[in-house]
């Protein structure tokens, strides 16, 4: 097996000996303060000749799961997205490459790594389900998160303070527990924090956690001075290849990753305040410059404490955050490949707009299906603020049959404000219109009283009061009913989760 470190911003190899096991030439122009914001470098320990197996070659040495897709692959290994046969739960696959499975290094660093994350069980960290070996491969069987990470939302550039801000106490929680835990995690940054589709944080990828406790001449994972992070995320004990580094470097790091969130830039050199760049509560500066000192001691001492701070400072509870990021639900029935279901509230992680809703039965902010309901909702029947189909009804309705709403547009229409061939409403136009004022070919109204029209309207008109009634019993019905469908779905879709939990 074949070695090599590079340089995570020339890409230049380097000596062994080099200070903190950094590129001497880069390392000095930072020494100089640049205010450049590259993206994320990885110090990477590349395996030379890796080629990750095809899916179908893998599936021999797993059994058990149904390798469906290559997720994507690195230095120090692939990742796989599986199926459980006997549980039908979709779950990520990590392999290392047979080489580095052969260096007795590498096998107990992956080790150490397994048995850290298997100890974790928190909503807001990805899982070990198994791990272990097969073959020449070592593995291990995680989480499955279906969603995005935090470097995609912040490159989509619609990532505003206030979704930041929930963002981050839900890493904190997860951070805190794994303090509690004795794991450090040493590489946070915005890959390794995902976003499920139902708006859960997630933190992944604690391969660079270190016991708590351990001195460094107990195990030794790590060449001399070499450093495990990401460059211009890690704290000034880790860039300098410090043993004795604890949980305030995670603290550290979360530091950069606010700052980034908030600003869209890196805090490199002489940087700026946060509220120089964004919007945002002038407290916020405190906060996120005392989680970047560079002296361990004066930092936050507990990830806990900061998000406390935050909470305070934006008044931000579990409920405000589960309002910013929403959930999903998609069944997997599916017709002619759309869910027969979906609902759909909050910001999607990866564009920072809303969530769309689109199934046969679609239920959100924005819903299109031929059954829609949502803020704005369009299809066959559509109930919403905003509505439009063959049936609307809504506050603003666009109907080919049927349209009711404040002001509806339909081939008949009933509300405040209506246009249709039928056209009944406060204010009617049509070829039919009827209303305290109405226009149209037949019109009867306040200021119109054509025949015609009294004699085709005059049978409804009389039962205008059954109208009246029926409209007011079928409404708060129907999304009395729809309020019900989606809390039953979600506490459904909660259990049978909490259940594939347990097992």
């Amino acid at each position: 097996m074949t070695e090599t470190l590079l340089c995570p911003t020339c890409g230049q190899p380097f000596p062994a000996d080099a200070p903190a096991g950094l590129c001497p030439t880069c390392l000095l122009k930072k020494g100089r303060g640049s205010t450049s914001s590259p993206p994320s470098s990885e110090m990477t320990v590349v395996v030379t000749g890796f080629v990750p197996p095809e899916p179908a070659d893998l599936q021999p040495h797993f059994p058990q799961l149904e390798i469906l897709a290559l997720l994507g692959k690195g230095g120090m290994g692939a990742v796989y997205k599986a199926r459980q046969k006997q549980l039908g739960r979709l779950v990520a696959v990590k392999i290392l490459p047979s080489e580095v499975g052969r260096d007795p290094a590498f096998a107990e660093r992956f080790s150490r790594e397994a048995r850290a994350l298997a100890q974790l069980h928190h909503q807001n960290i990805v899982g070990v389900y198994d791990f272990g070996q097969t073959g020449e491969l070592y593995y291990f069987v995680m989480e499955f998160v279906d969603g995005a990470n935090l470097r995609e939302l912040i490159r989509s550039g619609n990532l505003t303070p206030e979704q930041a801000l929930g963002i981050v106490p839900q890493v904190c929680e997860a951070l805190q527990f794994a303090h509690d835990e004795g794991i450090v995690h040493r590489d946070i940054k915005p890959e390794n924090i995902l976003i499920d589709s139902r708006g859960r944080v997630k933190i992944a990828d604690f391969g660079l956690a270190k016991l708590l406790g351990k001195h460094a001449e107990e195990v030794s994972l790590t060449r001399t001075h070499q450093v495990m992070g990401t460059m211009h995320y890690m704290a000034p004990e880790q860039m300098q290849g410090a043993g004795a580094v604890d949980h305030r470097a995670d603290i550290y790091s979360l530091g950069v990753v606010l700052y980034e969130l908030l600003t869209g830039e890196l805090p490199i050199g002489r940087f700026e305040v946060p509220s120089k760049k964004a919007t945002i509560d002038l407290r916020l500066d405190e906060v996120v410059l005392r989680t970047l000192e560079s002296k361990p001691e004066r930092r936050y001492q507990h990830v806990s404490e900061l998000k406390t701070e935050l909470e305070t400072i934006c008044g931000i509870s579990p409920a405000a955050r589960q309002r910013i990021l929403g959930r999903e639900f998609r069944s997997e029935t599916t017709i002619g490949g759309i869910p027969l279901v979906h609902i759909s509230i909050g910001l999607d992680p990866v564009t920072g707009r809303k969530r769309v809703a689109k199934g046969i039965i679609a239920i959100g902010e924005i819903a299109v299906g031929l059954v829609a309901v949502g803020g704005t909702a369009v299809g066959g029947i559509a109930l919403g603020a905003f509505s439009g189909g063959l049936i609307a009804c809504g506050g603003f309705s666009l109907a080919v049959f049927l349209s009711l709403g404040g002001l509806a547009v339909g081939g008949v229409a009933f509300g405040g404000l209506t246009v249709g061939v039928i056209s009944l409403g406060g204010a009617a136009l049509g070829l039919y219109a009827f209303g305290g004022a109405a226009w149209g070919l037949h019109a009867i109204g306040g200021n119109a009283n054509d025949p015609e029209a009294a004699h085709f309207f005059l049978p409804w008109a009389g039962d205008w009061w059954k109208w009246l009634v029926g409209m007011s019993i079928v409404s708060p019905i129907v999304f009395g009913a729809v309020y019900l469908t989606c809390w039953l779905v979600f506490r459904r879709q909660d259990i049978t989760q909490q259940q594939a939990t347990r097992k």
